[in-house]
């Protein structure tokens, strides 16, 4: 059998995804499963141990071309790469206009996705013809996880196992070589602070104050993650008052960072692609929400924790705050106490890392 997965973007989302991956191949023993995606989300699928085949999509290519007639040519050739192949069964877990298109391409005679109460973009249903909605109060993992179970008749509960990526040869020198600067004498903790979304960030101080707080009572070798050079900037300026304690490591591919993320003794983030790919690895995570929901998109299980901020605004949401890129202040986690973060980070220590 054969079933192909159309979630297209972003980044944290696609690898929310993972678990319907090992399910259909474990639980239900497909032989064959491939993922549309695109372009900049890619390099995470074609790592995918259990994906067997890519399809790789850029829609800001269309976005972007001209004169139009090389616009409509582009789209033909991604549509000609969707129909490539025959499918059993499809699945579009993005649920927008552009994944509906990729659905509605593809040739397969089972088509799922969302019902029209929950689908991100209602012109999606129009290429699915087996509808599910999601009940309320499901992480986003168990909602991609019920829209597929459903089509199966399938009530039972799953839950992913640890994930480790393929690297490439250089990816496996790479990593070696990080971790040869990982004293072993002390736990390591990866640290990630950036986001797309600037709301979702803490102050620097309050990081700071936290992990002078973290480093007192649990005496970690830190490794700040940068992902360009805001970021680089910023963790430099955490890493400065730990020199003898931390490194920075800048830009590392997704993949090489999931596997080494898979050593350390934790992750600390905020919601963003970083947590959610430690989420796949068998490392304990603490995560740093604000204008997002933990209980939408935290890790879920016991060697995982978060601290929600609180909003100010009293704004209410099920997944995300409506003022997630408009807020002018980001009050619900830049003003949070950090005495009261550490003391999420002490309870989630005491409680899951180091049991009595």
């Amino acid at each position: 059998m054969r079933a192909l997965i159309v979630k297209t973007s972003s980044l944290g989302d696609v690898v929310q995804a993972f678990p319907v991956v090992e399910y259909l191949k474990s639980r239900q023993h497909i032989s064959h499963v491939g993922w549309v995606v695109e372009k900049k989300a890619s390099s995470l699928v074609y790592a995918h141990p259990y994906v067997d085949t890519v399809i790789e999509i850029d829609s800001s290519s269309l976005r972007s071309l001209f004169p139009r007639y090389e616009m409509i040519r582009e789209w033909k050739r991604q549509r000609a790469m969707v129909r490539e192949s025959c499918w059993d069964c499809v699945f579009d877990l993005q649920a927008n206009i552009k994944s509906g298109l990729a659905t509605w391409y593809a040739r397969s005679p089972v088509k799922v996705g969302y019902g029209r109460a929950s689908a991100a973009e209602w012109p999606n249903i129009w290429a699915t013809a087996e509808r599910h909605d999601p009940p309320s109060g499901l992480s986003i993992r168990e909602e991609y996880l019920h829209i597929v179970q459903r089509h199966f008749h399938d009530s039972l509960a799953f839950e992913a196992s640890p994930l480790e990526l393929r690297l490439t040869e250089a990816q496996e020198r790479a990593l070696t070589i990080e971790r040869s600067r990982w004293p072993a004498s002390s736990p390591i903790w990866v640290v990630s602070v950036g986001s797309t979304w600037p709301n979702k960030m803490c102050r620097t101080q309050s990081l700071l104050d936290v992990l002078r707080l973290c480093k007192e009572k649990y005496s970690p070798y830190f490794v700040f993650i940068a992902g360009n050079g805001e970021e680089l900037r910023e963790v430099g300026a955490l890493a400065q008052d730990f020199p003898r304690s931390s490194h920075v490591l800048y830009r590392p591919e997704l993949p090489l960072l999931q596997r080494a993320m898979n050593h350390a003794s934790a992750v600390l983030a905020v919601d963003s692609i970083i947590l959610h790919l430690a989420a796949t690895t068998q490392t304990p995570t603490f995560g740093f929400f604000g204008p997002s929901s933990a209980q939408k998109y935290a890790p879920k299980g016991k060697r995982h924790g978060f601290f929600q901020g609180i909003c100010h605004s009293m704004a209410s949401y099920e997944k995300r705050c409506p003022l997630l890129r408009t807020c002018a202040t980001g009050q619900c986690l830049k003003g949070s106490d950090p005495e009261d973060i550490f003391r999420s980070i002490e309870e989630w220590q005491e409680r899951y890392i180091l049991p009595s």
